[in-house]
């Protein structure tokens, strides 16, 4: 197993035979022997594991792992332990930590114990993530609300292509805070007078709605920031204005790393969501997402119609044209027929060239009116340079008691009887 591992080391324990044991298996390992410089490399590179030296529990610098464990995502943690009292390890699980080894460990216990922990990373990579979005985030949009200029981050943060855009002096909620609709994260000085309005209108903004807000605060005005904090108006964190600059820009490109795993994760959802629910062809619901739908309707309808339409020898037209010729046939019609029914009627792919529309609180003679129109205007129209015909099978429910998919059999009955008469008709009962 060849990894790339960080040893953060400021505890100065003796470690070399574990860096040995990694090195002598071909592992790239990197050393660190302080805060700054452990979170500069977490924030450079891609690692598949890091181990933290720990002395003892009163010594541990929570504040330093929870920015390590933010920023670190899904790597496996594991803490090297000398002295510790086994007593102290909740609180070093607590603190984020994966994992507590002792640096005498064996090396097939120490592999054994990396491989459980590079499993699971793997898997929760496989399902959603992408590996290189654990990198250092690039062009990162950052806009601060201030009252004056802030220099919070290090250099390596303002490297490669990151915009800082200052606020200085927000004085109203009318000064657009959609104009800052490009930013991946808002920092806000807690010396600004109006922080609650000013965080509920940015939550309140369409654009920003799920974007991080941390809240900057010196010591006069930490208490203020945490006030605002325990409000729940979307505030992330409070942030010590004192706090060393890389520990900063590690807190914040670790937000905007999550901020934008996470769109791509509701981003691909949607997608699945969509295409797993979606006919490709005619870009209606599918049978899946039909099932579902009648699946969750179980009661009786109440002034509502089924239509099963079938478009009349369809498939002459798949075999004198093909199928690429009769697929744009398909979706033209469709797009036709969703022009005659109203927006929240329902419309799916039953099967084949066979669709269903659902509509709900409307009458029997505006079902005759819609299904008569359809059928003349289908038969009057050219789709992709050709004449075409359809035959519904419409079914009504008033008050009686019937449901949805006794609906769908009745209409799909009807429609085949107006198929055997000739097609190009309707047929309601």
């Amino acid at each position: 197993m060849i990894l790339r591992v960080l040893i953060i080391n400021e505890c100065k324990l003796d470690l070399h035979s574990i860096k040995k044991c990694l090195e002598n298996n071909f592992s790239a390992v990197t050393e660190s022997k302080s805060v700054e410089d452990a979170l500069r490399v977490v924030g450079q590179n891609h690692l598949d594991l890091v181990l933290l030296a720990l002395s003892n529990a009163e010594n541990i610098c929570s504040d330093f792992l929870a920015v390590l464990r933010l920023t670190l995502g899904v790597t496996p943690l594991i803490g090297i332990a000398d002295n510790c009292s086994p007593t102290d390890f909740p609180l070093f699980a607590n603190s984020g930590i994966d994992n507590i080894i002792y640096s005498d460990i064996p090396g097939d216990d120490l592999f054994r114990k990396v491989h459980a922990l590079s499993d699971a990373k793997e898997k929760i990579y496989s399902s959603f993530l992408v590996k290189d979005a654990l990198r250092k985030q690039k062009n990162k949009k950052v806009t601060i609300f201030s009252e004056s200029e802030l220099n919070l981050f290090d250099n390596d943060f303002l490297s490669d292509g990151t915009v800082i855009n200052s606020v200085i002096g927000l004085k109203r909620k009318e000064d657009h805070l959609e104009n800052y609709s490009s930013s991946d994260i808002f920092l806000i000085d807690a010396r600004i007078r109006n922080i609650e309005r000013l965080c509920a209108n940015l939550k309140l903004c369409r654009t920003h709605r799920y974007k991080p807000i941390l809240l900057v605060a010196d010591e006069d005005h930490k208490e203020k920031a945490l006030s605002v904090y325990r409000k729940n108006i979307g505030v992330l964190d409070v942030i010590d204005a004192d706090t060393h600059p890389s520990i900063i820009s590690c807190v914040v490109n670790a937000h905007i790393k999550y901020k934008r795993l996470l769109d791509e994760f509701y981003r691909e959802i949607k997608r699945n969501i969509y295409t797993s629910s979606v006919d490709a062809i005619t870009l209606v619901y599918n049978r899946s997402f039909l099932e579902d739908y009648i699946s969750k309707r179980e009661d009786a309808l109440n002034h509502s119609a089924v239509l099963m339409i079938d478009l009349d020898k369809f498939k002459e037209i798949n075999d004198k044209y093909g199928h690429s010729f009769a697929d744009k046939v398909l979706s033209e019609i469709v797009a036709h027929i969703k022009s005659y029914i109203r927006l929240t009627d329902f419309i799916a792919r039953y099967g084949g060239d066979e669709f269903l529309v659902f509509m709900r609180n409307i009458s029997r003679g505006e079902i005759e009116k819609i299904a008569e129109r359809l059928v003349r205007s289908v038969e009057n129209k050219l789709f992709n340079g050709i004449r075409c015909t359809i035959s519904i099978g419409a079914c009504y429910v008033g008050t009686e008691n019937v449901k949805l998919r006794e609906a769908i059999f009745i209409a799909d009955s009807f429609m085949y009887i107006s198929k055997k008469s000739g097609g190009n008709s309707v047929y309601l009962c």
